[in-house]
Formats: C-alpha cells, structure tokens, sequence
C-alpha cells in the first residue's frame, strides 16, 4: 500500500487496515520544504500509529483573551468564537431539548456558563425574523470590539504599572484601543470593509442556525442597522482579568463555586421545557474554512480584534492559510519524498527471492532549506510479553488470534480458549461494546451464550453488519486457568462468514 495522504486521521485508518490484512506501506509526507517516509513491513518494522509526534505548541489563554501580539492569534480567538457561538451553542440547545438528565452530564466547572448560554440562545436573544439577527450581530460588535476592551482598560489602565515599576503594557503586551463602529470603514493593510462584513457574515450565520432566511444586500443592512439602539458604556467594578498564564489557570479552577450550584437549578427552571419546544431543532455550523460564509466572518472578526491592538490585518485569502495552517507545497520536496518511497518500493516488490532483514529499509527525513537529509534505520515493532499454555509467547502490534470456525455460538468462543489456551475469559468487546463480562446481568447472559458471534455483536451495537462484511475483531480479557494471573493478547480475528 502507498498511502499520499494529507492528514493523520487518514493515515491512522489505512495503519489500522494494513495491519489487519498485514501488508506491506510505504508512507510519506511533505510541509512546504520539509518531507519524511516511513517504511512499514508486517513483523518487520513498527507501524505508523505506533508512535505519534508531540502535540503542537497552543497559545496560552491569556494571550488569546486579552493580550494578542500576531495575526494568529486573533485568527485563533475568532475561531474559537465561531465555535462556541455557532457550534456549540447550538449543540448545547439541541442536547437540552433532547436528553431528559442533560443537566447531569454537563462538567461541573462549566455548568454555569452553558445553562446561561442556552438561556440566551433559548431565551433571552432568541430570533423570530432576520431583522433580529442584525440587531445581535451589531450588539456583539459593540460588546466584543468596544464593550470589552474598555473594561481591560478600566482594568488595567495605560499608565499602569506593576509592582516591580515596569509598566504593564509593555513587551509583547500591546496597549488596545476600543473600534467604534463605521460602517463604511475599510482597513489600511488588507482594503476590507470588517465592520460591515462582520455584521454580514455574522448575522447571516446566525440566521441559518436558526432556519431563517438570510440576506446580503447593503441597502436592507444600513437602514436597519440605523434603528439599532446600542447601550452605553459603563465600566463594572469587581471584574477580574487574567494578567498571565497562571491567573488564567486559577481562576478557571475557581469557577465552580456553591453560590452558583443554586443559580444554575434556578436558570434551569426558566427555562422553557423541552415538550413545549417539540419539533424545535437548531442547525449547529461546523467551522470550514473552504466555505466563503465561515471565513467571511472568521477574517472580519479577526481584523477588528487585530485593530483593537494595532496588528497589521490580512485578507480573507490570507487569513485561510493561516487558519488552515496551510503551508504551500513544493515540487522539489514533492520529488525528492516520491524518489526515496520509489526506492524503498524496489526493495519490497523487485526482491522475491530474498528475505530482507530490518538493516535492508531506510526511513527518510529531510529539510530542503538547510539543506539537510538523513536516513535510518526502521524501529523494530514492540513486543507484548504473554504466557500462554506454560509458554512465552513475544506478540507484537501484527498478530493477532485468528479463527476460522465459522460463526459459533459465544458459549462455543469462551469454550474455544479453554479447550485451546487454558484461559478464563472474563470479558469480550468489540469497539467500545462490551459483548460479555462476568459482573454483567446473568440473564441476558444466558440468551447471549446461546446466540452465535456476528447475532450477539448485532444484538449489543443494535445495528446490522454489512453482507460484505467477513470478520469481527474482539478484545479479550482472560486470565491463566492455572495461575489466575492476567494475559494480556492480540486482538481475535474472528471469520464469521
């Protein structure tokens, strides 16, 4: 299999498949003028998923809410917006309208603010015509780019300074500046109309979350955004702001207190109750940054947060590279990774008559700009230590327990490992249901045993498996008849048809 692939959940999927029907891969990547290939042989060498990179550098909460220095990280907080305003919000209304215990399952530490975000999106700013979501999206203009930054600054003055004598907006600190709206306005650096696309991109999603009907054209938005009666100003006392990472990080731990525990059952209790909304659905917007509507608003939110504190803004073009973390690809890296896969390739498929030993593959890295390339040596795949009928067994991430009895019956497949392996199995799953386990309901057991494989895998997951389909795979727990003591094994590879 030669995977060119452009994500790691994709080749997670094909690592999977290959290892099930144990074949050969051969997998590369590219990043601008950077690449790597990795050379992955059944009982040879490691498999893809195997070993995985750290996990990207974030960018502290702090800098994200109140202290952004970059283009990337108003881009980051927009998208972050985007997600709770028209994600998850809605996903939030769906969840109460639909799950009776919803209020038991939410996080303690952030039951406040969902049930008070589900009021609002219910409730309080819930709309019944487009005319609505204008007035929202002009309001949320003035809470985000004005409202709020005049409350950092209340908070934190642009004289102040701290208790070592610096002054605090200094640094990568940048002092901001509240926007006033305008709707003709147009940025200096990338020439585009935020406020209005704001209210555009804005108002329109809000609309579709709700099933309304949007509209574009400026005329319909300047005369009713002309009605629109925006609330004054007025600094509140007691507010506290994070100032860096580590206050960031308390007061989120302190955010679940008993004084809120009785608002969160009040709010609860005002809310409409969900068969009074019967029917009633919102339409929750996963981000896509292909999608015009999503980086419209995107770019606009993040230009205006930019001009809050004096950050060169970008197009929407630029802004979906930079959200998207796209980084263009270049053809030379692209040759040099196809080069040294194909060579790799030879090995595999022109040497049949050979066993090749591990020393025989090479896995490249490479940096074009550097320029650097090296190659090593596969890692060999980690093995599982078992002891099975008095024997060791070393198993690694390719075996598995094959069985080709036909579909058995469940008391047959326990009977099986007894009779073959001497161990007790004491529980059986297959992906996240559990097919049998010694402390589950001893009736339903019983109907169990009698069924065959492929009947109680239908019966636990309630869904009927494909006529294509050939084998389940099952996770056992068994312990040694003998010793009692625990046997970790592969996966069971079980044909049923």
């Amino acid at each position: 299999v030669c995977t060119a692939l452009d994500n790691v959940e994709a080749r997670l999927y094909v690592d999977q498949r290959v290892l099930f029907y144990r074949l050969p891969m051969l997998e590369s990547g590219t990043l601008g003028t950077k690449g790597n290939t990795q050379v992955v042989i059944p009982n040879v060498t490691e498999n893809y998923g195997a070993t995985r990179d750290p996990p990207e550098k974030s960018i502290p909460v702090c800098t994200l809410k109140n202290f952004p220095n970059q283009i990337q990280h108003t881009l980051q907080w927009a998208r972050d917006y985007f997600e709770g305003e028209f994600k998850q919000s809605g996903e939030d209304v769906n969840s109460y309208l639909t799950d009776p215990d919803y209020a038991d399952g939410v996080q303690q530490n952030s039951k406040y603010e969902t049930v008070v975000a589900i009021r609002k999106t219910l409730v309080d700013e819930r709309p019944v015509s487009f005319e609505d979501c204008v007035v929202w999206a002009r309001l949320k203009f003035e809470t985000l780019f004005n409202n709020q930054i005049r409350q950092l600054l209340h908070n934190f003055p642009e004289d102040q300074v701290t208790s070592s004598g610096t002054k605090f907006w200094s640094g990568s600190k940048r002092c901001p500046k509240p926007v006033v709206f305008d709707l003709k306005d147009k940025c200096e650096d990338a020439q585009m109309r935020n406020h209005f696309d704001f209210i555009v991109a804005a108002a329109n999603l809000r609309a579709h979350m709700f099933g309304i009907k949007g509209r574009t054209d400026e005329e319909y938005f300047v005369e009713v955004l002309q009605t629109v009666i925006v609330p004054d100003f007025a600094a509140q006392e007691g507010v506290k702001i994070a100032a860096n990472e580590a206050e960031a990080k308390e007061s989120e731990n302190n955010t679940a207190g008993g004084m809120e525990e009785s608002e969160v059952d009040q709010i609860l209790s005002s809310l409409p109750k969900p068969g009074e909304l019967a029917g009633f659905k919102l339409n929750p917007i996963e981000f896509d940054k292909d999608l015009d509507d999503h980086m419209l608003f995107v770019t606009a939110c993040s230009n205006l947060r930019a001009l809050n504190y004096s950050i060169p803004t970008e197009d929407t073009h630029r802004s979906r590279a930079i959200a998207g973390r796209i980084i263009p690809a270049i053809a030379t890296t692209t040759a040099l990774v196809t080069g040294l896969i194909c060579l790799e390739l030879y090995k595999i498929i022109g040497t049949p008559q050979k066993e090749l030993t591990i020393e025989a593959y090479k896995n490249g890295f490479v940096n074009l700009a550097i320029p650097f390339m090296t190659l090593s040596e596969p890692t060999a795949p980690a093995t599982t230590k078992a002891v099975v009928k008095g024997k060791e067994w070393d198993w690694t991430a390719w075996d598995s327990l094959d069985m080709n009895m036909g579909d058995i019956t469940l008391q047959e497949f326990i009977a099986h490992f007894e009779t073959e392996y001497n161990l007790d199995v004491s529980m059986i799953s297959h992906g996240v249901s559990i097919l049998f386990s010694f402390f589950a309901n001893k009736k339903k057991l019983a109907e169990r045993m009698k069924m065959t494989m492929s009947e109680v895998v239908e019966n636990v997951t309630k869904k009927e498996l494909p006529s294509n389909q050939l084998f389940l795979v099952f996770e056992l727990i068994a312990n040694d008849l003998e010793t009692d003591e625990e046997v970790e094994l592969p996966y069971v590879k079980f044909r049923f048809r």
